[in-house]
């Protein structure tokens, strides 16, 4: 099974690599190579699995993919009627939740057939699970940043059956209905969580019960979750295979004990056999108050087969219950392949099955050090392939807050929000002291995060470093006696090698990020690293400079910025900067306007210049003693080594340009020129077009913005003067290379390349007649 196993995880993973989905006629072909395979080699069981994940995968993929709107360009305005399935999340003066639709109506078309839509409403009435409404919206595809390193939001509502995203609008009343009396379950844990928001508790300690027992993590706040991401303690905040685990072993253990106690009835029944089947109800339970989610499903069906295959008790290799469930996992849903939390479960389970075979016969807490420590490492791999942060103190950490949050904060706040309703007192009480205990853990957290030797290493390994390590991982859980254990060190040590190519002397590159409707730009040489802008901050907390910027920091191995640059004070430049400066190591910050910013910046001055490894760096705008506000404040960067050069130029505005043209002349001329407020009728005029005359034009605008950036006519201009266009909306993040030689590479858009994959849509950016701004 453990071939087969492999085999068939190895062929779901396949077909998500996949940039278009096969067609059926495809299917049908997979089909009879299986069978024949069967047939005739059915002793090749890897090949076997292969093809067996694959088709099954491939079928899933065609039944499952979410319907198409007819008008799937740009902004769409439609009325829908629909149910609320999810439990509303209300943030500042924005209401968030899914709605499953069974209407919609554009203009005169009423379409038939069931939508799935994720909708944010601002100024909300107060909006229940379950309720029936009739919206006015404006919707547009699902669109994620395509930058390295962030996380993939298309593919995470894809998976759920959402294609489309948007907000209620004003374009018509919103219309609630008469119910049609859904989502019981969506119901009764809404007023769960409201019961627990009325606790007098902290905020944190709420969020962390939600989170805990409901699976509603939205009240974790931006501070806590970069804690508990430094010290390596996520996974305590997701409900997934550790907590129901945790959750069944302790019911299991209970009732165990119970009936041993009771000797007619274990003589009728095995306490093994009454103690598992307990622990599959209360893990049950645990899953329906968590929302039944993917994880939870995932977490149910893993530990359901693990459970028979612990009664069936048939002798072999201890892994085999293991591989069974990865199938059954992965045929319930094929995409769960793409999740971390796939992967983290079931490597720690390898962990602790390993442990506790090879090592049985020692005593309880030398088995519970092993296993803890098997884990950390086993692990850390699995991190490092997803970018996730993997902290020094770890091991340590979670050595106590494992045990801690098993046997104490997890039992309790699920008893104690289960106690709520029926008796308001009890499950009070118990809450209260779950909630000390979880102030109690985040001080201490803190503390230790503090710590010199809590570092933490934040970069994404590469193809050869991920094979060196789970190479490592293999040989760490493989029998004691077994001589090549030994290189399990040595590999592990490939984690603090270099994770990306070094630059020659003389060479830098240019990326462009993926941030929506704003600008970031990352420009490294051999030993340095700049920033140009962070991007924007949403109303809702969310920040690109956190969640696009470090992340892809983290894809380059670029830990330490040398000179970060916010070209003025707008949201979509600097929003998140105080954020991204309390994740890494900024040595200098500077700004076109540094009274607005969060964080102590110089001012950017005209002429200020320096080399980095034979690359030059010069500021050409705002002059010393010059008075320039918002857009035309921004800073004006100029990069360069002896072969090309590429021109930063924040928002500045046809007044700031006509001005730079008067004064540096042909120093305008750029290869490479970053499109002034995002290609907007502001700016890019036509002798600074053509006193730049560059190779290419980049656009960083956001996908179906409402300004309808980058402009046509300003498209037109750039095109007319030989500049080839590229825009984030379209491509992605952007690389371009400057070699030491003199060779500029031809962009690369990250959406474009090799990271596309058939869930993520192609459709263009807004159409040019919503732009706004003043004309040429």
């Amino acid at each position: 099974m453990l071939r087969f196993s492999t085999g068939f995880v190895l062929g779901v993973l396949a077909l998500f690599q996949f940039s278009s989905l096969p067609g059926a006629l495809v299917l049908v072909i997979e089909g009879g190579l299986l069978l024949v395979l069967v047939v005739r080699h059915a002793h090749l069981l890897i090949p076997l699995g292969v093809l067996a994940g694959f088709a099954w995968s491939h079928a899933y993929a065609l039944v499952a993919e979410p319907a198409f709107l007819p008008e799937d360009h740009g902004v769409i305005r439609a009325i829908v009627t629909g149910d609320v399935v999810s439990l509303p999340q209300h943030r500042q003066s924005v209401t968030r939740f899914v709605l499953d639709t069974d209407g919609v109506e554009i203009g005169e078309r009423r379409l038939a057939g069931a939508f799935r839509l994720r909708l944010s409403w601002h100024d909300a009435p107060a909006v229940t699970a379950g309720e029936r409404w009739s919206l006015p919206v404006r919707l547009r595809a699902a669109h994620g940043f395509a930058t390295p390193g962030a996380w993939d939001y298309e593919g995470w509502l894809y998976w759920q059956g959402i294609r489309y995203t948007g907000y209620v609008s004003a374009d018509a009343e919103a219309r609630k209905l008469i119910d049609a009396g859904c989502c019981w379950l969506a119901r009764f844990r809404q007023h769960l969580g409201l019961a627990v928001d009325e606790l007098d508790v902290s905020a944190r300690a709420r969020g962390v019960i939600k989170a805990l027992t409901l699976g509603e993590s939205s009240g974790l706040d931006t501070q806590l979750k970069a804690l508990l991401r430094d010290t390596g303690t996520s996974h305590l905040m997701a409900i997934s295979g550790l907590h129901i685990g945790l959750v069944a072993g302790l019911g299991g253990l209970l009732t165990g004990l119970a009936w041993r106690r009771l000797p007619r009835l274990c003589g009728r029944v095995p306490a093994r056999f009454a103690g598992i089947t307990a622990g599959l109800l209360v893990a049950g339970l645990y899953a329906l108050m968590a929302g039944m989610g993917l994880p939870t499903q995932r977490a149910l069906i893993m530990l359901t087969l693990l459970a028979a295959a612990t009664l069936w008790r048939q002798e072999g290799n201890p892994l085999q219950p293991l591989a069974v469930a990865a199938v059954g996992v992965l045929a319930w849903h094929p995409p769960s392949v793409l999740s971390l939390g796939f992967w983290l479960s079931f490597v720690a389970v390898a962990a602790i099955v390993s442990v506790l075979t090879w090592y049985g016969s020692q005593s309880r807490w030398r088995q519970a050090v092993r296993i803890q420590l098997a884990i950390s490492l086993a692990l850390w791999p699995i991190l490092g392939a997803f970018g996730v942060t993997a902290s020094g103190a770890a091991p340590l950490i979670n050595l106590v807050l494992v045990p801690v949050f098993s046997v104490l904060v997890v039992p309790v706040s699920l008893l104690g929000v289960m106690a709520l309703l029926p008796m308001p007192w009890l499950g009070s009480g118990l809450l209260q002291f779950a909630a000390t205990a979880i102030d109690l853990m985040i001080e201490a957290l803190a503390y230790v995060n503090g710590l010199s030797f809590a570092w933490t290493s934040n970069a994404l390994l590469n193809s050869w470093q991920l094979i060196a390590a789970l190479l490592a991982v293999a040989l760490l859980l493989a029998p004691p006696g077994m001589p090549l254990r030994l290189l399990a060190l040595p590999l592990f040590a490939t984690v603090w090698l270099p994770h990306a190519p070094v630059l020659e002397h003389g060479a830098f590159k240019l990326h462009v990020l993926d941030v929506g409707q704003g600008l970031s730009t990352v420009v490294e040489t051999r030993n340095h690293t700049l920033i140009f802008d962070t991007g924007p901050q949403y109303p809702s907390g969310f920040n690109t400079a956190s969640n696009v910027v470090v992340p892809f920091l983290r894809t380059i191995d670029r830990g330490h910025v040398d000179r970060l640059v916010l070209s003025h004070g707008d949201n979509d430049h600097a929003g998140g900067v105080a954020e991204l400066v309390e994740q890494i190591t900024v040595d200098r910050v500077l700004s076109g306007e540094p009274e607005r910013l969060d964080v102590a910046a110089a001012r950017c001055t005209a002429g200020e210049a320096w080399q980095w490894d034979g690359v030059r760096f010069r500021f050409l705008h705002p002059q010393t003693g010059a008075t320039w506000e918002g857009n035309n404040a921004s800073c004006v960067l100029k990069v360069s080594n002896r072969g090309g050069s590429v021109l930063l130029t924040g928002d500045i505005e046809k007044r700031v340009e006509r001005q730079m043209i008067e004064r540096l002349g042909d120093e305008l001329r750029s290869d490479v020129v970053v499109a002034a407020h995002h290609g907007s009728r502001s700016s890019s005029t036509r002798a600074f077009v053509e006193s730049t005359r560059p190779t290419f034009v980049v656009y960083s605008a956001g996908w179906a913005n409402r300004y309808g950036f980058p402009a046509d006519e300003v498209k037109a201009r750039w095109a007319d003067a030989g500049a080839a266009g590229v825009n984030t909306a379209d491509h992605g993040a952007i690389r371009l290379t400057f070699g030491a030689d003199g060779q500029v590479t031809a962009p690369a858009g990250h959406r474009t390349s090799g990271w596309r994959r058939f869930w993520h849509h192609d459709t263009g950016s807004a159409e040019p007649r919503h732009a706004v701004s003043s004309s040429d």
